[in-house]
């Protein structure tokens, strides 16, 4: 008779067989989050310094700073030199009205010319906007002299088309005499009626005794004329807007009282 072997049913699982796991069953040893509890934070990223900034420290905008101060001083520059100069007052040819020393700037722009040559259907191939020098303005002026140039300060008293002539110890403008208050003394020479010519100017230091202007070398053309004198900053006791005035008429009261000696 033949005999079956059987496992008891308390019979441990033969070793080494180990059982089957359930992938969807929970992990008993697993813990739960807390309920309001914040993730931790990202890492922060590694900053990255750009080229530029190791050739340059300071950044861009410091450059651009840099630059702008750069642009705009050398704007500033081109436009002070363009519209003003500044002088220093050498010697007494023009007192009581300047004194050796005083600094003065010259505007540049009071009789600026521009050329219109180029434009086609133009009547005058010069444009001044601002005029032409008037009697009593007190002007810079280039004089060549012995072939040196040297940079001169006198008053106008006449331009193109009037007479001028000193006589007497007083000047005379197409037959008037001036009454020039702004004057340290009469001039002590002659000069002939003359006409001052087309484009030119007559022109006398306020000094009139101890002068080199128009009554030794004659009338000077506009095109030596550097600018206007507007403006003493130095001594400030004598700072302020100068006043270009002719001692004829009504004009004569209107001389200002700093010229006075």
């Amino acid at each position: 008779m033949s005999s079956d072997a059987h496992r008891s049913p308390d019979q441990p699982d033969p070793a080494g067989e180990p059982s089957p796991v359930d992938d969807a069953a929970p992990d008993p040893y697993a813990t739960d989050p807390v309920a309001g509890e914040d993730m931790p934070p990202p890492p922060e990223p590694v900053p990255v310094t750009p080229w530029y900034e190791v050739l340059w420290p300071w950044g861009l905008s410091g450059v651009r700073e840099t630059l702008d101060v750069l642009v705009l001083a050398v704007v500033m520059l081109m436009a002070v030199r363009f519209v003003a100069y500044n002088y220093i007052v050498d010697g007494p040819s023009m007192q009581p009205t300047f004194h050796d020393g005083e600094f003065v700037i010259v505007n540049r722009l009071a009789y600026r010319s521009f050329d219109l040559s180029w434009l086609p259907g133009q009547d005058e191939d010069e444009w001044r906007p601002f005029g032409h020098p008037e009697p009593g303005d007190v002007i810079v002026f280039t004089q060549v002299s012995s072939g040196i140039a040297k940079d001169l300060i006198k008053r106008v008293i006449a331009v193109e088309g009037q007479t001028i002539e000193v006589r007497d110890g007083a000047v005379f403008v197409d037959g008037e005499a001036l009454d020039e208050p702004y004057i340290s003394a009469p001039p002590e020479y002659q000069v002939p009626p003359t006409v001052v010519p087309p484009g030119e100017l007559f022109v006398l230091g306020d000094n009139r005794i101890n002068s080199a202007d128009s009554h030794l070398f004659g009338p000077i053309n506009e095109s030596q004329v550097v600018g206007r004198a507007d403006l003493r900053y130095w001594p400030f006791g004598a700072a302020g807007r100068i006043e270009h005035v002719l001692g004829t008429g009504d004009q004569a009261a209107a001389a200002p009282a700093t010229a006075q000696p």
